[in-house]
């Protein structure tokens, strides 16, 4: 099992703010929030952590999101996550006409843009 990351053990309460201002802030601001929480005591928080960590939190952020928006366009909520799972994927909603495509990331980018354009299934 890998080790936590620096953000990683950081009591739970301080992990929930960073969260909430990464969120607020659009994921950005790194160095700001690495200086408040030296501040605070937290003397070995990076930024470059802070952006590790920043990158795996609007993943699952993203990951979220599409479950609400599946749910929403009425996709089954079971089979979604069943789909969704562990699995690294993509989900693209056109917003012409609502459809949701689950694109695998282990594709080969000239599948992913046949998948985009509805010429591979």
């Amino acid at each position: 099992m890998p080790r936590l990351s620096s953000v990683g053990r950081l009591p739970q309460s301080v992990r929930a703010k960073i969260d909430s201002r990464l969120i607020d802030n659009g994921f950005g601001d790194y160095i700001a929030i690495a200086e408040d929480l030296r501040a605070q005591g937290f003397k070995k928080i990076s930024k470059s952590a802070l952006a590790r960590y920043g990158k795996e939190l609007k993943s699952r952020v993203q990951l979220g999101r599409a479950q609400e928006q599946l749910a929403e366009a009425g996709v089954n909520a079971k089979l979604a996550s069943e789909l969704l799972g562990n699995v690294t994927q993509v989900v693209v909603i056109d917003r012409r006409n609502g459809r949701a495509r689950l694109v695998n990331l282990h594709m080969q980018v000239v599948d992913v843009i046949k998948l985009l354009k509805g010429e591979a299934k």
